[in-house]
């Protein structure tokens, strides 16, 4: 299987919330990815907070991932997401609909604690391992 980390899953294994180790050690033979989108998510969040140690700690943490480049075919599903979920009444952030189409392209599971969130896009699997 391949998992495709959150942004706010990445956040949960830097603090070490149990329940997400548990589960990241369970799928250690599995492929555990990012979207460079969520890197770029991460990176601007250590920007703003400018610690170090947090930075040493996420960069520790996403080098033991796969970084899934976004390209052509997700740009192309990102535009059909984006205009069912607005023709539905229900639009996404941007970010999170560029994520959802690099998991969905991927054929990867987004793994998130935003399942509600996610949950309108059809078509991406998701699971929260919080």
């Amino acid at each position: 299987m391949i998992y495709m980390l959150d942004t706010d899953t990445i956040s949960n294994v830097v603090r070490e919330h149990p329940k997400v180790i548990k589960k990241l050690i369970k799928h250690e033979n599995d492929t555990i990815c990012i979207s460079a989108l969520t890197g770029a998510e991460l990176f601007y969040g250590l920007e703003k907070k400018n610690s170090q140690r947090l930075f040493d700690e996420v960069r520790s943490v996403i080098g033991k991932c796969t970084i899934i480049d976004f390209d052509a075919s997700q740009s192309e599903l990102y535009g059909k997401i984006r205009v069912e979920l607005e023709k539905s009444g229900t639009p996404l952030g941007n970010m999170d609909l560029l994520i959802a189409a690099a998991a969905i392209s991927t054929g990867a599971i987004l793994v998130s604690h935003n399942t509600k969130h996610f949950s309108k896009v059809k078509g991406l699997k998701i699971e929260d391992w919080c």
